[in-house]
């Protein structure tokens, strides 16, 4: 059996955002071969959504729904045994939908800011969703 505390490392690929419509892929990397890997989602109970007989590293590949969003996590167990690694530690999968109107942005206080002056962003839309901040490119 793998050293008591060998957690699962979960990542998503292409990326963590993707697009109603896309393929995202799960990938559970567990420390050691010959494994089966189980994929939780958050809030949809304690029982796999799916499960993958693999080697080291298990994975999953759905088309994205904006169902699709919301935090995942994985889990790996050695064959003919009761015996299951933790969680691995959550990723947050965030689906964009190009048919929601963009939200309205304002500043707080508005116009030019000073250097190290504090400044709000507020980003408001009356869809329940969630935003991600972009500056030259990158999230944040």
């Amino acid at each position: 059996l793998p050293a008591p505390g060998s957690v699962p490392f979960l990542s998503l690929h292409p990326s963590e955002e993707v697009a109603v419509g896309d393929t995202v892929t799960l990938r559970c990397r567990a420390p050691r071969s010959g494994v089966r890997v189980s994929f939780y989602k958050e809030g949809a109970g304690t029982h796999p959504w799916h499960v993958d007989a693999a080697e080291a590293v298990g994975n999953f590949s759905t088309e994205v729904t904006r169902n699709s969003a919301g935090r995942y996590r994985c889990r790996y167990e050695m064959p003919a045994s009761t015996w299951a690694s933790d969680l691995s530690d959550p990723v947050e999968l965030v689906v964009l939908d190009p048919t929601y109107p963009p939200p309205n942005v304002s500043l707080s206080p508005a116009g030019p800011a000073e250097p190290g002056a504090d400044v709000t962003v507020s980003c408001r839309s009356p869809f329940g969703v969630t935003f991600l901040l972009h500056k030259d490119g990158a999230a944040f």
